[in-house]
């Protein structure tokens, strides 16, 4: 489910991370999610058992190329975003709701993309492998899992923040868009009037 962030009933911030609870979809073979929470007092403290690759999530280049770059070198992302619509992908994220093939993935490299995401579990499809291979190796971060379903094909702005794993290869990431730059200057929390 997509969550908007509003002020005044109108859109600011459109979240596109997708949800994490137990008993979600996987990788097969993968670590399953566990969320546990103990009382202590009058606070509560959780504990999450799950694999870097689950939910809406970074790849890094080092998730397939041993010394590639780790998700902690991976700045955060605040750049324009072509979401579900073709156009001039330079200098630009690309968020897809689909996967790609490796033909897709380096037109999209030479074309200078700098980060693409998908609303599938892989930008591969099925079990290929080549996408990944490509993307990565030009250094090029993958987000997967997004949830796009309601959000209308545009520009947008994407802001995309992994957690700093030390020597990582990805990481949870939370991402949201924007429709413009003043929808994140003058972004309030629903019910906030400080």
């Amino acid at each position: 489910m997509v969550s908007a962030v509003s002020r005044n009933g109108a859109d600011m911030l459109i979240d596109i991370t997708r949800t994490m609870y137990n008993g979600m979809e996987v990788w097969p073979g993968d670590i399953p999610f566990q969320q546990v929470s103990k009382q202590f007092g009058n606070f509560t403290s959780s504990s999450v058992t799950m694999s870097l690759h689950t939910g809406t999530h970074m790849d890094a280049p080092r998730h397939r190329f041993k010394h590639g770059k780790s998700v902690d070198e991976i700045f955060p992302v605040i750049v324009p975003a072509l979401v579900k619509k073709q156009g001039n992908p330079a200098g630009k994220a690309v968020l897809l709701d689909r996967p790609v093939t490796a033909l897709q993935a380096e037109e999209l490299v030479k074309g200078g993309m700098v980060l693409i995401g998908t609303t599938s579990i892989s930008i591969d499809y099925g079990e290929s492998l080549e996408a990944h291979a490509v993307l990565l190796g030009a250094g090029i971060p993958v987000i997967e899992n997004l949830e796009l379903d309601s959000v209308p094909p545009g520009d947008y702005i994407v802001m995309a923040f992994p957690l700093k794993f030390s020597g990582a290869d990805g990481s949870p990431v939370r991402i949201v868009l924007a429709e413009s730059p003043q929808d994140i200057y003058s972004f309030r929390q629903e019910g906030n009037d400080d």
